[in-house]
């Protein structure tokens, strides 16, 4: 599975999350990920998302997506000290810091990706 802007991968190790327990553990306790991994939550429906760090050892770029992918908001939250709270969201994708700058992401725009073919869900 791609995770693509413009026809551009931006990752390719994905794992999609769908429980709430996976979505409250998130990336905490983690040292690091790869340069070219996401987590994407997947909600059943819109949803407000909200997203904190407590416990991250490294900052982390958040992309809120909606229903049809597009990117609704973009935040960076530091370590211990981050927060973020979007209404009306469908996907929240956490990746390192920098992706978003590094890409070009910005509101408005639209990622590709899969959630259902190869989703790697809720593997501990």
């Amino acid at each position: 599975m791609l995770l693509k802007y413009d026809g551009t991968p931006i990752a390719t190790h994905i794992e999609c999350v769908t429980t709430m327990f996976r979505m409250m553990r998130g990336l905490m306790f983690r040292r690091k990920v790869p340069d070219d991994y996401a987590m994407v939550f997947v909600f059943p429906k819109p949803r407000n998302g909200s997203i904190h760090t407590l416990f991250m050892r490294f900052p982390i770029d958040v992309i809120f997506l909606n229903n049809d992918k597009i990117i609704i908001d973009i935040a960076r939250l530091n370590p211990w000290t981050g927060y973020k709270h979007v209404r009306n969201v469908s996907y929240i994708i956490e990746m390192n810091a920098g992706v978003s700058d590094r890409y070009e992401l910005a509101t408005g725009t639209r990622l590709i990706f899969d959630t259902v073919a190869t989703s790697i869900s809720d593997q501990a």
